[in-house]
């Protein structure tokens, strides 16, 4: 969502530029020659077109000396410009052009902690703590498995360099800030610091660890760095107080 001054008129536009240089400067420049002021954006391929990509901004037109039209018509008359589409983001200034929401080439969808929180606790309710506990965990197991798999076959990654592209995932996909410390190759061992874990923050002031998913994703994660089966525990949580979540991870006998 996008934060809209009472003096604003918000809309969202989405370019459809193609893959040469200069495309959105010279896009940008009829924005601003228009007095259109560029509040927002991202760039990025789409995939499977390396060819084109999209730019999708929120701008605010209240001082906007063309229409939306005529901002469409010029900015389709730039040869860099495959398409371009308004949208005006009402009653809610949501960005929704863009549907689905993708992490690389895989539907992705956005919740909240807010969100999680109300499903951990109804969660809870029906499995009590410990059931859910155990859920979590193996989720998690399943998902980092996952995760570090595809890391490590796509980007033939492994050991350190591994490692580096799994806090990369986890902080990019808004999970934490994962800082993995004493990770012994030889005894299969090792600690990770996770601040600002969203499973924590959505279950804030609890007289018990919560992060179960984290500690199986991790637990998942490192069986694949290890290449031999980890369990991880969690000896310090942000939910209960702690500064931040620490997991031990190690060998599984």
């Amino acid at each position: 969502m996008e934060e809209v001054k009472p003096d604003e008129k918000l809309y969202e536009v989405c370019i459809i530029l193609k893959d040469v240089r200069g495309a959105i400067a010279k896009a940008a420049k009829v924005l601003a020659d228009a007095n259109v002021n560029i509040k927002t954006g991202a760039l990025f391929y789409i995939p499977g077109k390396p060819e084109i990509g999209t730019w999708t901004s929120f701008v605010d037109i209240s001082r906007a000396t063309l229409s939306i039209q005529d901002l469409e018509k010029k900015l389709q008359s730039l040869d860099e410009v495959a398409d371009v589409r308004f949208e005006e983001p009402k009653p809610a200034p949501y960005e929704v052009i863009h549907f689905p929401v993708l992490h690389g080439n895989s539907r992705a969808i956005i919740i909240g902690t807010d969100t999680f929180a109300a499903l951990w606790e109804g969660f809870e309710g029906i499995l009590t703590p410990s059931g859910l506990e155990a859920v979590l965990y193996n989720v998690g197991k399943k998902i980092g498995t996952y995760t570090a798999t595809g890391l490590k076959d796509t980007y033939g990654l492994e050991n350190k360099d591994l490692i580096s592209a799994i806090v990369q995932a986890a902080k990019a996909l808004g999970w934490g800030i994962v800082k993995f410390q004493d990770i012994d190759f030889k005894d299969l061992e090792g600690t990770i610091i996770m601040k600002e874990s969203f499973e924590a923050l959505a279950r804030q002031k609890k007289p018990y660890n919560v992060c179960h998913w984290a500690r199986g994703f991790f637990a998942g994660c490192m069986r694949v760095v290890f290449e031999k089966p980890v369990e991880a525990v969690e000896v310090k949580c942000l939910a209960t107080g702690a500064e931040y979540c620490e997991f031990k991870v190690r060998w599984k006998i």
